[in-house]
């Protein structure tokens, strides 16, 4: 085994990083934790973006014990378990990612605790009496499973490798099960275990059709659906961005006038106090005045009457964008309308994700369909 850099041979000064410049993956996100920092952030060790950025809190640790641990997570960081500790343990990693470091060190906390309920203060006082108590109070925990048990063997194992391995080593003993195994000290196998998936497939007769049609909306709709999102953001934004004048005043008026006038029904959408009302922001891009517009001039007297005539002619908000999607040879919808496009990107969004999701096998955070779902997302929040 290779000698470690001088930086690791000493105890880490108040300013030291805590994670070594050369082991950061996503510089810049989040700022890299000194060693005196109470919360210690591991996110420039994630390098996937959708993971969560988990962080280590030393205030909940027993003062007493604080610093040892602390030197000992500094350790498992910044260097790779001693070699001879992974003899006979060939799955073990020599490294941990920032989850398993974080999960570790959670366990720890937790031993910490119980060592200060035992009157301990230092790992320095631990003897092989106390790791057996201690494998023996986890193991006796309501529901304490035999792989939650091993987890937390193995993380004592770890710390007490780590601290060895440091520059202000404490002597605590090396674990027994670290060299007896760990099945002596586990809880008892149940008569009649689980297996590891106990959540039933989904049916094929259910996951097909619904695997074939999120294709299909990928496939042959999401031409048709974006265009219509980004038709309906540029209405949206003439609607914002127009300035309130007499002429946009005036076209607005015309254009209301001429459908009342003919009998013709008046862009509308759902709303929650009246079953139509007037669809202010398409109506807006649509003749080029401003949204505030549309709802001063319901305000106006004359003009109060409208609410009234859009309840009894309520009308559709269809978009200019074409439909070339078909299903069964036919157009799958006469038109995109206005109101529907933040739902349809939703959908299709979701058809993504099963695609994704089903064809790879795998879990969102493991192949980037997560990150995927959260670009469509982006575009329509």
């Amino acid at each position: 085994m290779s000698a470690l850099p001088a930086e690791l041979l000493a105890v880490p000064d108040w300013d030291t990083p805590v994670v070594a410049p050369s082991l950061v993956v996503a510089p810049g996100l989040v700022p890299v934790s000194i060693y005196a920092d109470e919360l210690w952030h591991l996110a420039p060790l994630v390098a996937n973006p959708s993971a969560s950025r988990p962080h280590l809190d030393w205030a909940r640790f027993p003062e007493a014990l604080r610093p040892q641990v602390r030197l000992a997570a500094w350790m498992m960081i910044n260097t790779p378990l001693p070699a001879s500790v992974l003899v006979g343990h060939p799955t073990w990693h020599s490294r941990l990612g920032p989850h398993g470091i974080h999960d570790t060190v959670l366990r720890w906390h937790r031993f910490t605790v119980w060592l200060h309920h035992q009157g301990l203060t230092g790992l320095d006082q631990i003897t092989d009496g106390v790791l057996v108590a201690w494998a023996d109070h986890v193991a006796r925990q309501p529901g304490a499973l035999r792989g939650s048990v091993t987890k937390d063997l193995v993380a004592l194992t770890r710390l007490w490798a780590f601290d060895a391995a440091s520059p202000a080593a404490t002597g605590m003993p090396m674990p027994p099960w670290h060299h007896l195994g760990v099945d002596d000290f586990l809880p008892a196998t149940p008569a009649a275990g689980r297996g590891e998936n106990t959540t039933e497939p989904i049916s094929p007769a259910t996951m097909g059709p619904l695997l074939i049609w999120a294709l299909r909306v990928v496939d042959d709709f999401a031409d048709d659906i974006l265009a219509a999102w980004a038709e309906s953001r540029r209405l949206a934004d003439i609607a914002a961005r127009t300035k309130a004048s007499p002429a946009s005043k005036a076209r607005l008026k015309h254009y209301l006038q001429d459908l009342i006038d003919r009998g013709l029904p008046v862009p509308s959408r759902p709303n929650a106090s009246y079953a139509h009302a007037l669809a202010n922001i398409y109506i807006a891009g649509h003749v080029g005045c401003s949204s505030t517009q549309v709802n001063g001039l319901l305000a106006a007297a004359p003009w109060q009457h409208l609410l009234t005539y859009v309840r009894n002619n309520p009308g559709t908000c269809p978009l200019s964008t074409p439909v070339t999607g078909l299903v069964e040879g036919r157009p799958w919808a006469a038109f995109i309308d206005f109101t529907e496009t933040r739902e349809l990107m939703r959908h299709l969004g979701t058809a993504c994700f099963i695609v994704l999701a089903y064809l790879t096998g795998m879990r969102p955070a493991e192949n980037g369909a997560e990150l995927h779902l959260m670009q469509y997302s982006a575009g329509f929040k």
